[in-house]
């Protein structure tokens, strides 16, 4: 009975939202969800509206069931997932959106440049194959 004790069989998969290929992980960090007052933690927990002002007098919960994680598309390029752990502990995934972007700790909204990069420099990082015209 080889590879009986093999988690790789237990490896979930993702697809891509667009095109339904798989994605693949880029082994980038979990950046995990959080919620700041109790209206926030009331509507994306399931609590009662007590509990979750006592968790909101404690200051932010970060949920560890939720986090958002870059993932690859060989045909649209690099995703970012918004995943979910369920109790069963399949995840599920969909899209990050700007509000989860807004409550994730330890990022940045990609959309945005950084302000810290000039603009000639953000400009040339974008362009497509203008190495090739030295060295191809």
């Amino acid at each position: 009975m080889p590879n009986k004790r093999s988690k790789r069989a237990h490896i979930q998969k993702f697809c891509c939202p667009y095109c339904e290929s798989r994605l693949w992980r880029l082994g980038g960090q979990r950046h995990y969800l959080y919620y700041s007052n109790a209206a926030e933690i009331l509507t994306n927990l399931d609590v009662s509206r007590k509990k979750a002002t006592l968790i909101a007098a404690q200051g932010a919960y970060i949920d560890r069931l939720k986090w958002i994680e870059e993932f690859f598309c060989e045909d649209h390029g690099k995703l970012w997932l918004r995943l979910h752990q369920n109790e069963e502990g399949l995840i599920s995934s969909k899209l990050a959106g700007d509000e989860d972007w807004k409550s994730s700790t330890g990022t940045i909204d990609p959309s945005t440049p950084n302000p810290s990069v000039s603009e000639f420099t953000y400009r040339m990082s974008r362009r497509q194959g203008s190495y090739k015209r030295y060295y191809g």
